[in-house]
């Protein structure tokens, strides 16, 4: 019934979700990667839910794309993309996530952007480290989230441990819907789950197009963008450096090519 990366049950009409690989800190490869973006078509069409949440196994919400070798298929463009929660365009039914511990990068993408309502415990930790490990970017328009100052803060500094937000840091400039003890985390969850069942589905659905319309990556599906700035980074000797760097635990040294 459940993959071994990602459970999932449903009780009183909530999709209780939940990542899987608690020893990798629940970072996403590839397999987790597949069965997320599966578990979210299996959301949208079982008429027995009505809302879902997302949380993570052990002490950590998601710590990112787990980069380590083989970790994703090759031969799947964007694979770990492919995860992320595809709201206002298959997905409409409302998604929850229930954050604690660290929420880094890829876990920030479906935890807090791609999630309608983010719930975090006090243990949360918010963080981009992309640019730390120099991981390709697909450029994408500023997303009205945080205020647009912060949002360059996060999406350059994020990575260094003083600079990673903290979960009131979060609720302050609205990355968040509510902070709250960690031993309240799904209690609360489920109370916004439960509120979010007594509004009809199609007042729901023209919500959430309306919201995430604008949203939408379009950088993803434009050529041009794609050739002249997402691959030299994934060809790039700095993307190279930056993977090496943090599997052995060094400071990467980049050199602009």
């Amino acid at each position: 019934m459940d993959n071994q990366v990602l459970l999932y049950e449903v009780k009183d009409e909530i999709a209780y979700v939940t990542m899987n690989r608690p020893e990798k800190l629940n970072a996403v490869n590839g397999e987790l990667a597949d069965a997320l973006k599966a578990t979210w078509e299996r959301v949208e069409n079982d008429p027995g839910v009505k809302v879902a949440i997302l949380n993570g196994a052990g002490k950590d919400f998601c710590a990112g794309a787990d980069v380590s070798p083989g970790s994703t298929d090759p031969n799947v463009p964007h694979q770990v993309h492919q995860g992320y929660p595809p709201n206002g365009t298959n997905l409409f039914k409302p998604l929850i996530a229930a954050i604690h511990g660290y929420c880094l990068g890829s876990g920030y993408a479906i935890g807090i952007r791609g999630s309608d309502i983010t719930i975090a415990a006090e243990s949360a930790q918010i963080g981009f480290p992309e640019p730390r490990l120099g991981l390709p970017l697909v450029p994408i328009d500023y997303l009205p989230l945080m205020p647009f100052k912060i949002s360059l803060e996060f999406m350059l500094l994020a990575w260094n441990e003083g600079q990673i937000m903290s979960a009131q840091r979060a609720y302050e400039v609205g990355l968040v819907n509510r902070v709250v003890p960690d031993s309240e985390l799904m209690t609360e969850a489920t109370r916004w789950a439960e509120m979010l069942k007594m509004i009809p589905p199609l007042y729901i659905r023209a919500v959430k197009y309306g919201h995430y319309r604008n949203l939408k990556m379009k950088m993803l599906e434009d050529e041009w963008d794609y050739i002249n700035y997402v691959h030299p980074q994934e060809k790039s000797d700095d993307r190279k450096e930056g993977l090496q760097a943090f599997l052995e635990k060094r400071k990467p040294h980049f050199k602009g090519r």
